[in-house]
Order: structure tokens, then C-alpha cells, then sequence
């Protein structure tokens, strides 16, 4: 590998979203023809119309491409479509596909393929997580052998945004029938690199040799420049940031935070992307005792310290969250700062006001001779732990009886399901909040699917706000009903936000054009040559 140190290493300290429509730094060489990514665990399922999982998305813009691209908010470019038009009332969405691109198994895409895509989305059947993707979605039609019409049930001005969203990538129709769920392992998509085989937990992709239709502003045109891509199951951070640095891996992912600053100094590159989408928070569950008493709620918001958590875990490398937007999301509202704080006397006091005392002996808070016992549920991947370790000391400071629950995700999503919590970690990068408010707070994802509403949340004056900010296209009148929302869920408390969320890339010095898409989302079919 070639050491030689051309990243502009202030654009790189940013911890902002991408002034550009994408971010392309570092001008040196690769020296092989194979990236290997230092990656968390062996991807659960890299089938994007069903599965949801951030980091496994990352993987599948490896594999799949969208009908159309978003390089900035509200600006969209050709991708597996060529043009679309809206119908004047905003249901009918017309897309104009490309004729000359084929999957990776050899299936023509073309509009019955497009129309498959939100058709298995919708079916029941497909148990897809990704229903809040598609939105109102009605039907699809196929105009012709390279036209598609998407028919909506109601104006929704997130649609395009979604749509440029790997989630409703094409996924090959005759994979999806030969090979049923298992595409989710095997999968077959049309983009720049192809699944090749598993060897044990890494898994290994080969370039496409009859690509030519990636997205225009990468600033590559044609087959990917580095013939193969590894994506190698690295589990613990300090093991990644070591593979790092014994040139075994070019690229890793959630570093060591203690470690990224020596990092940068030493020479590699540091890409710092703030997430838009749902903070870092404790969605609490509203239907189960004690949390059901919002003075509960009220007092573990006031219990947690948030900004120490930011301290003593992220080293101060992301920023404290105060509702369930991030910073950088769309419709986030500033005044929410004001909302609340950390105030340990105020937590006592409501504590006491419903009745929760603490015995003259004991650190444990009760009320009629039971303890104020409460369950945390959280999966363990990267700073998981460590965050949540730190907030049930802090809850148990304030008297509660706080059991913290570690699991890996299936474990996890069986807890959730069986609504054995109070506390129900959660995180959802999305580049639109149409994409994680409906998901959060709707009713209708209480149960079944998801279940991503883990407030629980049942409330049909909700359900009206949500729906009316999802439909608005006044961008003013959107970010007002979305202010609405996340005031509303200060004020009862439906989540205990801790951090705004940043992706970390860590990448070998001579790698070239690494660039990401609005999420922080790579895109390696550019990477690894020459400009």
C-alpha cells in the first residue's frame, strides 16, 4: 500500500453533511485489485426489498441499483430510469427505464421487473419491513416493455426521496423464484459488483463486466475500477482498527472511538458522516407499568445525562440528541434544545409526586412495597452496550430497579415482539423523516412486521399529523407538522434520546475516490483508481 498523505484532512474533520452531492476525497492509488471492508458481522440479509438493517444496506449498494439517484435533498438524476413525470394531482408517478441493462443472472430488467419490486413489497406474504418505504403505494402498471406507472393512494412528498433509496432497488424477479428467501444470501441484483460466494462469514463479490449505467455524478462511467470486493467479518472494533493497520483490510467501519484522532495523524483517512434520520434513543414503552405514568417518563429524561454519555463513550465525536430528529434531518426543529434537560432534582421530585419513595434503606425507589423495576432491551453491536450500560447507572442513581437486557438482533427483535420491556433501544438513519416518524409513531407499527413503534402509541390525532406532514409538498408546511411531532414526543415522552448518530469510515491512505451517498452509504464501484 502507498502511504502518501493527499487527503485535505480539514474536510475531513467535519462532522457535517457532505457540502457536495457526494463525498469524493483522497487522490492516491490503490495497490491490488481487491478492497477488503472490515465489516461487523456477516450481513443477515442482503435482499433490500425485505430487510432494513443500516449497515447491511451499506453493503447492498454494492450489489443493486435505484430507478433514480438523490445526490442532494430534492434533486434527483437518472439511474435505472432515464425520466419521470408526476401527475398534476401527485398520484401517478411515470418512469421511463433504461432498455440495455440486464441482472446479474441474465434477467432483462425492464417496467414488469420494476412493478415486482413494489408488488413484493406490498404482499403480505413478503413479512417486508419495509412497508413504510413504499408509503401509500396503490399499484403499479406496466405501460409498455420500459415504461412503469406507480399509482398512489394519496400525494406523499417523500416518494422520489424513497425511491432513490436502496430499499426499493430491483431485485431479479427469477432469483426471487428459483431461489425464494435464500436470495437473501445469495443475492441478484443489476449493479456494479456481483455476488460470487461466502467463505464462511465474508463474503466475496466480483466486479460486473457489463455495467454502464451507474450514477453520472460519481465521476465514473462503466465496470467498477477494482475487480473484486471482500467484506470481511471483523466483529470487535479493536480487532478492525488492527486489521487496519496491518494493511489487511483497506476499510473499516465503527473505529475504536477512543482511537480515530491517532488515526488521523498517522495518515488515514477519517470519513465522518452525520446521520439524518431517528436519533440514537430509548423509544419507552407506554402501555406497560411503571412507564405508563408519564411522571416516569418525565423523571428518566430528566435522570439521563446525555452529554456525559457523549463524553465518557463517543469521546466527543457525535453530538447529544434532543428529540427523535437528528441535526442534519429535514424538518428538524432547534427549539426542541429547550424542550428539556439533564436535572436530577426534577427526577426525584416527580418521582415522589407519583408516588415512587425511596426507603430509608436502600437505593431502590417503591411505591405500595414494589420496587421501581424496569427493563432495558438493546442488541449489541458496536457502542450499543457501552451506551446503555451507562444510562442504567444512571437510572439506578435516580432509584430505579433498571435490568438491562444484551442480546444479538434476533434475540432482541423476539423481546421486542414479546413486549418484554420498558426501554427498547433504537436507531434508524433515513435521509427523510417521512421515512422513520410514520415508522416510530405510527399505530399501525405496533404490531406485526416491524413493530418499530416500541412507544406504542396508539393515538389517532397522531396518526392524522403523521399522515398530513407525509402528504404535504410545501417543503415549509412539511417542516412545520414535523416540529408538531417531535414537541409532542418531548412533552409526553416517548423516547430517551441520547446522540445524533455519525458513520465512521476509516480508510487506508491509498485508496482513492472513496465516496458515500447521503446516508454515508459507500459506493466502491468508483474507488481504487486514478481520477
Amino acid at each position: 500500500m502507498l502511504f502518501r498523505r493527499t487527503l485535505i484532512a480539514s474536510a475531513l474533520s467535519l462532522v457535517l453533511m457532505p457540502p457536495l452531492p457526494y463525498l469524493a476525497q483522497a487522490q492516491t492509488s490503490v495497490a491490488d485489485d481487491t478492497l477488503t471492508w472490515g465489516y461487523l458481522a456477516r450481513p443477515r440479509s442482503l435482499d433490500p426489498n425485505i430487510w432494513s438493517g443500516g449497515s447491511d444496506l451499506g453493503v447492498m449498494r454494492q450489489i443493486y441499483d435505484t430507478l433514480i439517484w438523490s445526490p442532494q435533498p430534492g434533486v434527483f438524476e437518472p439511474g435505472l430510469a432515464t425520466s419521470w413525470e408526476m401527475s398534476e394531482d401527485g398520484l401517478v408517478y411515470t418512469f421511463k427505464l433504461r432498455d440495455d441493462v440486464t441482472f446479474h443472472d441474465g434477467t432483462p430488467f425492464n417496467a414488469a421487473a420494476a412493478k415486482a419490486t413494489f408488488d413484493r413489497i406490498k404482499d403480505p406474504a413478503s413479512k417486508s419491513l419495509n412497508l413504510g418505504a413504499i408509503g401509500p403505494f396503490e399499484s403499479a402498471e406496466v405501460i409498455d416493455e420500459f415504461t412503469v406507472a406507480i399509482t398512489l393512494s394519496r400525494p406523499w412528498g417523500a416518494f422520489l426521496t424513497n425511491v432513490s433509496e436502496p430499499h426499493l432497488s430491483a431485485v431479479s424477479p427469477t432469483a426471487v423464484a428459483t431461489l425464494g428467501d435464500d436470495v437473501a444470501q445469495q443475492p441478484v441484483g443489476t449493479g456494479p459488483y456481483m455476488f460470487d460466494r461466502w467463505v464462511g462469514n465474508d463474503l466475496h463479490l466480483v466486479r460486473n463486466p457489463n455495467y454502464n449505467w451507474g450514477p453520472s455524478f460519481v465521476g465514473h462511467q462503466g465496470p467498477a475500477k477494482v475487480e473484486r470486493v471482500v467484506v470481511k467479518e471483523v466483529p470487535e472494533a479493536a480487532t478492525r482498527v488492527n486489521a487496519l493497520r496491518s494493511q489487511e483490510v483497506d476499510i473499516i467501519h465503527f473505529p475504536v472511538m477512543s482511537q480515530i484522532q491517532k488515526l488521523e495523524q498517522d495518515g488515514f483517512q477519517v470519513y465522518r458522516l452525520a446521520q439524518p434520520g431517528f436519533s440514537w434513543s430509548f423509544p419507552v414503552n407506554v402501555e406497560k407499568a411503571p412507564t405508563d405514568d408519564r411522571r416516569v417518563r418525565q423523571a428518566m429524561l430528566h435522570a439521563i445525562n446525555n452529554e456525559a454519555i457523549v463524553r465518557a463513550v463517543m469521546f466527543n465525536q457525535v453530538s447529544p440528541a434532543f428529540g427523535p430528529l437528528t441535526a442534519v434531518t429535514f424538518g428538524y426543529d432547534p427549539a426542541i434544545k429547550s424542550a428539556w434537560s439533564y436535572d436530577p432534582e426534577r427526577a426525584a421530585a416527580l418521582l415522589d409526586e407519583a408516588g415512587w419513595t425511596l426507603p430509608a434503606s436502600g437505593a431502590v425507589r417503591e411505591r405500595d412495597g414494589e420496587p421501581l423495576k424496569i427493563s432495558m432491551a438493546m442488541f449489541e453491536s458496536s457502542v450499543n452496550k457501552a451506551v446503555s450500560e451507562l444510562a442504567q447507572a444512571m437510572l439506578r442513581q435516580a432509584g430505579f430497579d433498571a435490568e438491562l437486557t444484551v442480546a444479538n438482533y434476533p434475540a432482541f427483535a423476539t423481546q421486542v415482539a414479546n413486549q418484554d420491556y420498558h426501554l427498547a433501544q433504537m436507531r434508524w438513519s433515513a435521509v427523510d423523516p417521512d421515512q422513520v416518524i410514520p415508522t416510530m409513531f405510527s399505530s399501525q407499527q405496533i404490531d406485526g412486521g416491524g413493530q418499530f413503534n416500541r412507544t406504542r402509541i396508539a393515538d389517532p390525532a397522531l396518526d392524522d399529523l403523521i399522515a398530513r406532514a407525509g402528504a404535504a409538498t410545501d417543503q415549509e408546511v412539511r417542516a412545520k407538522l414535523y416540529s408538531e411531532v417531535q414537541f409532542r414526543a418531548m412533552e409526553e415522552v416517548w423516547i430517551l434520546p441520547i446522540y445524533d448518530d455519525v458513520w465512521f469510515f476509516l480508510v487506508q491512505p491509498d485508496v482513492t475516490n472513496f465516496i458515500v451517498d447521503r446516508q454515508g452509504r459507500p459506493l466502491l464501484f468508483a474507488a481504487g483508481g486514478a481520477n
